[in-house]
């Protein structure tokens, strides 16, 4: 149990944004023990007794790094702890399953195959939760990465978990003998050399990256509102967006581009057929009149009304006191003079909260969605990653909050042509806490993937300006009411990680699913010998 307990321990204790993420390299060195330990001793151990610990030990590291999400909803915390530590530890049984069937042939290495294929299928379901994959652990380093342009977090899950199983091998036969033998000393040398390799090849792209110079002045909004204070009267509405507008007025300047206000800015929402008498609109167009190359992206609730026999998607609901229904969106508008409204509608929705999972199949019981905080239902959503395109052809993708944690499904704003990434998010639901501050910290993450530089505006903080190599270039303070401003630099070419997604992670799944079958056919050899 020790064990188990200290790579929790290890992996809280190296995660950002303050965390020491070097510890990562040793965090998973107890589990390595801890196992071989069980499968030495198998006849007194059944496999169940290690995916036990290994659970207890990932409900350690999710507890001590995802606690805040209780501000949220305290229901939804849990169940995201309990139930992500589970699916963590599957892997690592499913090692050890093939240790004990295939003797010999699947050793450790395996739990990087069923690793890797574990993150891509848990951000693909509807259960999906990337907070924690083991590739964030860099998001403070960027200068660490900077190959992530090539492999995504995926590389840094395999760089994190070749160093622990070469320095436990290291450790192993050092235990064993008591002193390195060959083998010992083979895999400590390859370890310095796995640790050491990549992060020379990741500062020489760092000191050698050059933004190739496309600039756009950006003004990023952050008003500092409480999400649990709702605006309940006109005059709070009027209060709010005439201050918005007020913090851009107080940033701008004649080369301004854009201005970026952050999720659900517009504290009323957009019903879609009336788009253009929303007050939020108004003073918005008003505002863009009298600076007319001012294009504003903002978060806003979006509301698509139905008429009555019109076909309903699954999402709809009805409209009180009228036979027609409605689906709301969780969404970001863009608003450029002389043009219509240009919409986003959030992607990837928020599993409890946003979403019920399976809402299809389990649409009668979407009551339980209030126990988690959310809403009786689902919002709606786009499949494909909507990019907005100005009238001078610039080309701007805009994630919703959560969003922005996915690598793969972010490379879907490149594959639509994205010179600029905007993130408008709202943090300020899990209070003064480490989750803002992670978030913050993922953004560098999609820039190095994607090579493209990111404007992230937060209700309630951290707003930041992100360069093309990680870098954060101007930032806010939490729940701090102000704007800030500067240039970026688009950016139109590709890399290898955005034409391609997670391919680590689809190729680990292929062949996690051979040693699946492989460990399969060996139990129904055994079983049909005994």
């Amino acid at each position: 149990m020790l064990y188990s307990l200290c790579t929790g321990l290890f992996l809280a204790l190296s995660w950002p944004a303050r965390g020491l993420p070097f510890l990562a390299f040793v965090a998973f060195i107890p589990l390595f023990l801890l196992e071989d330990h069980v499968l030495t001793h198998r006849k007194n151990y059944r496999s169940i007794v290690f995916l036990m610990y290994a659970w207890l030990g990932f409900f350690v590291f999710n507890l001590l790094t995802t606690w805040w999400i209780m501000f949220a909803t305290l229901p939804g915390m849990v169940v995201a702890v309990v139930l992500n530590s589970f699916f963590m530890a599957i892997p690592w049984w499913l090692m050890h399953l093939g240790r004990r069937l295939v003797p010999g042939r699947q050793g450790s290495l395996s739990v990087i195959f069923f690793w890797l294929s574990f993150e891509f299928l848990h951000g693909s379901w509807e259960l999906s939760w990337s907070w924690l994959d083991i590739g964030n652990v860099f998001a403070a380093y960027p200068a660490w990465v900077q190959w992530y342009q090539v492999t995504g977090t995926a590389g840094g899950a395999i760089w994190v978990l070749v160093v622990n199983l070469m320095l436990f091998f290291g450790l192993k036969h050092y235990l064993k003998s008591g002193s390195l033998q060959r083998i010992g000393k083979w895999s400590l040398g390859f370890a310095v050399i796995a640790l050491v390799v990549p992060s020379i090849i990741s500062l020489y792209i760092w000191h050698n990256y050059e933004e190739t110079d496309h600039p756009v002045h950006v003004v990023i909004i952050q008003p500092a509102e409480d999400p649990y204070e709702e605006a309940v009267t006109n005059s709070v509405v009027q209060e709010r967006i005439d201050k918005m507008i007020d913090l851009a007025n107080s940033r701008l300047t004649p080369e301004t581009r854009f201005v970026v206000a952050p999720e659900a800015a517009n504290p009323r929402g957009i019903w879609m057929h009336e788009a253009e008498s929303n007050y939020a609109v108004m003073r918005i167009r008003e505002h863009i009149a009298r600076n007319p190359d001012v294009i504003w992206i903002m978060g806003s609730f979006v509301y698509e009304l139905f008429e009555p026999g019109a076909s309903l998607p699954p999402e709809a609901r009805p409209l009180a006191n009228s036979d027609r229904h409605y689906v709301a969106y969780n969404s970001v508008v863009m608003i450029e003079t002389g043009r219509p409204l240009q919409y986003y509608h959030k992607s990837k929705l928020v599993p409890g909260i946003e979403r019920m999972p399976y809402f299809n199949i389990l649409k009668p019981v979407g009551v339980i969605v209030d126990a988690f905080g959310g809403i009786a239902g689902s919002l709606g959503a786009q499949e494909e990653r909507g990019v907005f395109q100005t009238a001078n052809n610039e080309f701007v993708g805009a994630a919703v909050c959560y969003e922005s944690i996915y690598g793969d499904f972010m490379t879907g704003y490149i594959y639509n042509a994205a010179e600029l990434l905007f993130i408008v998010t709202n943090d300020g639901w899990w209070r003064n806490t480490p989750g803002y501050r992670q978030h913050n910290q993922y953004a560098r993450l999609r820039a190095i993937e994607l090579r493209r530089s990111i404007a992230r505006s937060a209700s309630t903080g951290i707003s930041s300006f992100i360069n093309q190599r990680g870098e954060i270039i101007e930032s806010t303070q939490w729940w701090e009411e102000t704007a800030i401003a500067t240039e970026i630099n688009r950016n139109r070419k590709i890399t290898p990680f955005s034409a391609s997604g997670n391919y680590l992670g689809r190729l680990s799944l292929f062949i996690s699913a051979f040693m699946l079958l492989q460990m399969f056919a060996q139990w129904l050899i055994t079983r049909k010998k005994q």
